[in-house]
Formats: C-alpha cells, structure tokens, sequence
C-alpha cells in the first residue's frame, strides 16, 4: 500500500467520522413529553368525587371548603397562574363558550365555575394577576371562583384521583397538562370531561345538563330531548350522533311498519272472505 493510499484513506476514515459526528449533533433527542399526559382514561375516573372538606384560599384570601361550592354542577379547571400560555388559553375559551350558552345556561344560577391552582409555588399575587388578564363579564364573579390549595400538598393526591398528570419541564420552564374542563354534579362527582379546542356550544350545554343531573327547568325539556340524540364519543372527546339510538328507532318504526301492514293485509283478507 503506497504513502498516498493511506493518506487517501486517512482523509475518508476522518470525512465518514464528521459526517457521523454531525448526524449525532442534529439527530433529535426523545422527547421527555409523555404523549399520555394530555389525555385522561375519562372512564376510570367518572364518578369519583372531590372532597368537600378540601380547603380553598380565594381571590380575596378568604378560605372555603369545596362543599361550599356545592349545590349546583361546577365545572373544574385546574391551571397554574404563571403561565402565560396554554392556561390562559383554556380560561378564555371557557369565558367564550359559556357566553355562547348564557341564553339557557346560566352562569351562577345553574353552574358554577372553579380555576384552581395545581403549583404549589403560585401566590394571592399570580392569582390576582391571571384573574385581572381574564376580565370576566359583569355578573360573572359570584360565578367563577378562582383558588389556590390551602394544603397546597394535596395537589398530587386530588389530580390524580382525577387522573390529571402534569409534570414540570425545566428545559422549557413549563408545565406540561391536559387542557381539559372537567365536570362535576351538585354532589361533587365528575360527570364528564371535555377537552380543549374540540368542543361547540353544543358540547358545553349537553355537559353541564349531564353535570345537573336533570336539575333543569320546564324551558330546558327540549334541550334535555335533544341532548338524548347524542351520547360523549371517548374517542373524539367530544357529543356524537347517538348511531345505537337512531339505529334502535329505525328497527322499531320497520316493525311497527311490518306489524300494522300485516294486520291491514289479514284485514282485507277476512273481509273479502266474509263477503
């Protein structure tokens, strides 16, 4: 092997090893995202109830229990107060959706809404400040509660009995949830869970009379029909045509088709014979 063949390859053996050395720089690291964090096993955690002796530090730093929130259906929105991005978002869209069904539903009257904080490093300040960026309706703040932990190491135990995961990412400096209203009856048990950016008008008027346990009034039946048509699709997140329903009348009204034509027929038939 000559002087200039080795060198040839010397060369090639250190072009190859830059080659792979910059494939290693730009290859892309696994992600520490866990994909399931964003999505709750909604039916492990129906029914499951939060403990209405779990105080809560409001706006105004006075402390109440859950159960003083009881009564009427609420709609739960766990979020932390620094974060200038998707909690803000999920906050927003609410306020839009529920102005959407003010006609029928009635923030106060019929529900009542809970954002509470899941940072145990979130204070009276961050709250004021993410409540004051919100800027809710009038009327509204009898309404909406916003609220910290007064034992803020129950977060674990209560997220996770909802079966909501988040963790922190530090490479980010965020928290990483599911972006999700969670519904609970006058009892305090979840009812249904509906995720961001997927859900209509629709969707929100059929959760929170699910979520009232048809606790609704006369002017509401109709709605309350209406909502039969549909049933809550896992898959989708969201209501969906109740195929089973429409299915099950389809074969009833073929029956009662076949049944009257049968009796019609036998009818004619014996009147004829009579004649």
């Amino acid at each position: 092997m000559t002087r200039f063949t080795i060198q040839f390859l010397a060369i090639c053996l250190l072009l190859l090893g830059a080659v792979d050395a910059q494939g290693e720089y730009f290859r892309q690291k696994e992600s520490d995202i866990d994909p399931n964090v964003f999505r709750i096993k909604e039916a492990d955690f129906m029914g499951v109830r939060f403990d209405p002796k779990v105080e809560i530090i409001d706006e105004n730093g006075g402390t109440l229990k859950m159960g003083d929130l009881g009564g009427k259906a609420l709609i739960l929105v766990w979020s932390y107060y620094t974060c200038d991005g998707s909690c803000s978002a999920i906050n927003q869209e609410l306020k839009l959706l529920l102005q959407e069904v003010e006609e029928s539903q009635v923030i106060g009257r019929d529900f009542r809404v809970l954002t509470l904080s899941f940072d145990k490093e979130d204070t009276l300040e961050t709250l004021k400040e993410f409540r004051k960026q919100l800027v809710l309706p009038q009327g509204w703040e009898e309404g909406w509660t916003f609220g910290l932990l007064k034992e803020p190491e129950q977060v674990e135990e209560l997220t996770g009995k909802m079966g909501f995961k988040f963790f922190w990412a530090p490479q980010d400096k965020t928290f990483y949830h599911p972006n999700v209203f969670i519904f609970l009856s006058p009892e305090g048990r979840v009812t249904r869970y509906l995720y961001s950016l997927t859900n209509s008008e629709k969707d929100m008027k059929l959760a929170i009379l699910e979520a009232r346990k048809g606790e609704f009034k006369v002017n509401e039946v109709i709605d309350f029909v209406v909502g039969l048509c549909y049933s809550y699709n896992y898959k989708e997140g969201r209501y969906t045509y109740n195929i089973p329903l429409f299915v099950g009348l389809g074969a009833l009204f073929v029956g009662i088709s076949l049944l009257t034509g049968s009796l019609l027929f036998f009818k004619r038939k014996y009147n004829k014979e009579g004649a």
